[in-house]
């Protein structure tokens, strides 16, 4: 399973080469998430917890630094503090992968470079 995981962050690296991975506690953070117009800030850090039993269970969550607005207003399906192994506050972005069918080869099937680039729905919704 690490090798699996290994070859999907380096996937996921080629867009954004700057994450952070936690194989400690399999959390990943990524500084330099840009962000649609109306949220309160450009970019933000986001991170996500991979958790045991991937790819068969997908992460779940979108992970923020707390006091992140849309349009001056707190997110809908946001609940903080939320628990995450960077420093600062951080708040929980409720989100699922829409659909989830990983296969043997993380290149074809669902993957964590997928799944962070499906943030990108989650904050065009804003509220």
């Amino acid at each position: 399973m690490k090798e699996r995981i290994q070859e999907e962050l380096e996937l996921l690296g080629r867009h954004w080469p700057n994450l952070e991975y936690r194989p400690d506690c399999r959390w990943v953070r990524i500084p330099d998430y840009s962000l649609q117009e109306g949220w309160s800030q450009p970019c933000t850090e986001v991170a996500f917890h991979i958790p045991i039993g991937y790819p068969g269970t997908p992460p779940y969550g979108i992970c923020v630094p707390s006091g992140l607005t849309f349009n001056g207003a707190r997110p809908n399906n946001y609940a903080e503090p939320a628990s995450v192994p960077y420093p600062g506050t951080w708040g929980l972005l409720s989100w699922t992968a829409e659909s989830w069918h990983p296969t043997a080869d993380p290149v074809t099937g669902s993957n964590l470079r997928n799944w962070v680039l499906s943030f990108a729905d989650r904050f065009r919704e804003g509220q």
